[in-house]
C-alpha cells in the first residue's frame, strides 16, 4: 500500500511539473488580416445582405510557449471601432507541456457565419487575447492591443470594382522593427546567427538578399528563398502595394556559440562569441539597399541587448533593433507609425529611428 501511494505521489509529481511553467504568448506573432466578403450583412438576421459591398472579417493568429492545462480556453474579443463589443472568437487550445511551441488559431465556423459577422467598419478596433480556465476558476487577458484597418480603392479601370472599397489591416509600424538573434532552432548546440524584417510592396524573391558585415566587411550572406517568407500580410484584393511580407534570412555560417562535443567540423564557420564588435546587416531589394539593423557582439560573446524586447515583454529570444529603411520600393507607408502603434499600439520603450 505504501509502494502503492508513492507511486501515485511520483507520477501526480511528474503530471504537475509537466504544467509548473507560465503560458507564454510570443508577441511578434500576433498577426491580424481582413477575410474578404464580396456582400455585407447589416446585422445577421437580416432577410437579405446588401449585394455588390465588400465587408470583412478579422483572421488572427498567434504562438505560445506551453503549458496549457485541461480545462483552459483561449478566446480573442474585438470590440467595433466606434466602440463596444463586436465578436468573440473561439481559439483552438490544444493541452501543452511546459515550452511546447505551438501556433494558435481559430476554430472553424462556417463562412456564411462568418460573412454574417463581417464588417464595414474602418478605424482602430480594440482587442484581447485571453485565457480562461473553467476548473481554476480564472479569466486571464494575456496581451491587449489595438489594430487599424484602413479603407482603400481598388482599381476603377476594372469593372468588377466599380464604386467598391477594399480593407487592409496597417502594418507600416512594424516596416523599421527588426529581429535579430541566436537560433537554436535547428542546433541548440550550435546556432547560426538570424533576422527577421517586414517589407512593404511586391518583392521579388531573386532580387533579395541579406549580407552580413563585421566591423566594415562581409562575412556572410543569405539569398531569399520560398522558405524565407514567413507571412505575408495583405487585403482580399492582394494588389501589390497592399502587401507586407515578413522575410527570415539566416545566416548560417554565423554562428553564435560551439558547446558541441561531436566530431564535426566548424572550422570554415564564424563564430560572434570569439570576435566581439560591431555588426551591420544589409537588406538589399531589387539592387538596391532596403534595411540596415547595426548591433554590437561584447567581449562577453553575446550579442550586447538593448532591453528593448525584454521590457516590451515580448518572449522568445529574439532580440529588437532598428532597421533603418532606405529606398523607395516600399511605396508609402508612414513612417512615424512606430512611436503609436508598434506591437499593436504598445510602443516599444528606449526604440527609435535615427
Amino acid at each position: 500500500m505504501k509502494r502503492t501511494a508513492i507511486i501515485l505521489t511520483t507520477i501526480l509529481f511528474m503530471a504537475a511539473s509537466a504544467f509548473a511553467g507560465e503560458l507564454t504568448l510570443l508577441k511578434r506573432t500576433v498577426f491580424v488580416t481582413p477575410q474578404k466578403y464580396l456582400r455585407y450583412w447589416k446585422n445577421p438576421k437580416a432577410a437579405e445582405p446588401v449585394y455588390n459591398t465588400n465587408s470583412w472579417y478579422p483572421k488572427i493568429k498567434f504562438d505560445v510557449l506551453g503549458p496549457i492545462e485541461a480545462g483552459s480556453k483561449l478566446y480573442v474579443e474585438i470590440d467595433r471601432a466606434g466602440g463596444g463589443p463586436w465578436l468573440k472568437i473561439n481559439m483552438q487550445t490544444p493541452v501543452l507541456e511546459n515550452d511546447v511551441w505551438e501556433t494558435i488559431r481559430p476554430e472553424s465556423i462556417s463562412s456564411d457565419d462568418e460573412e454574417k459577422l463581417a464588417s464595414v467598419e474602418t478605424g482602430v478596433f480594440n482587442f484581447r487575447i485571453k485565457l480562461k480556465n473553467a476548473l481554476a476558476g480564472t479569466d486571464t487577458v494575456l496581451f491587449s492591443g489595438k489594430f487599424k484597418v484602413n479603407q482603400l480603392t481598388l482599381d476603377q479601370n476594372i469593372p468588377e470594382n466599380k464604386g467598391k472599397k477594399e480593407f487592409m489591416v496597417d502594418y507600416d509600424w512594424h516596416l523599421p522593427i527588426g529581429y535579430v538573434w541566436i537560433n537554436p532552432e535547428a542546433d541548440e548546440e550550435v546556432p547560426y546567427l538570424s533576422t527577421q524584417v517586414c517589407l512593404k510592396g511586391a518583392v521579388e524573391q531573386d532580387k533579395t538578399e541579406a549580407y552580413l558585415f563585421f566591423n566594415g566587411k562581409q562575412i556572410s550572406k543569405d539569398p531569399m528563398t520560398t522558405y524565407s517568407t514567413k507571412e505575408v500580410l495583405t487585403s482580399g484584393a492582394d494588389e501589390p502595394h497592399h502587401r507586407y511580407s515578413i522575410l527570415q534570412f539566416n545566416f548560417s555560417n554565423v554562428r553564435g556559440f560551439n558547446r558541441s562535443s561531436s566530431a564535426s567540423d566548424y572550422s570554415q564557420n564564424f563564430f560572434l562569441d570569439k570576435n566581439p564588435g560591431s555588426y551591420e546587416i544589409k537588406i538589399m531589394r531589387g539592387n538596391a539597399l532596403a534595411r540596415s539593423i547595426g548591433f554590437t557582439v561584447g567581449r562577453d560573446g553575446a550579442i550586447v541587448d538593448n532591453g528593448i524586447a525584454k521590457t516590451a515583454r515580448l518572449g522568445g529570444v529574439r532580440m529588437i533593433f532598428p532597421a533603418k529603411i532606405s529606398g523607395s520600393l516600399d511605396g508609402a507607408y508612414n513612417a512615424a507609425a512606430w512611436q503609436t502603434d508598434a506591437l499593436w499600439s504598445n510602443p516599444l520603450s528606449g526604440f527609435s529611428i535615427q
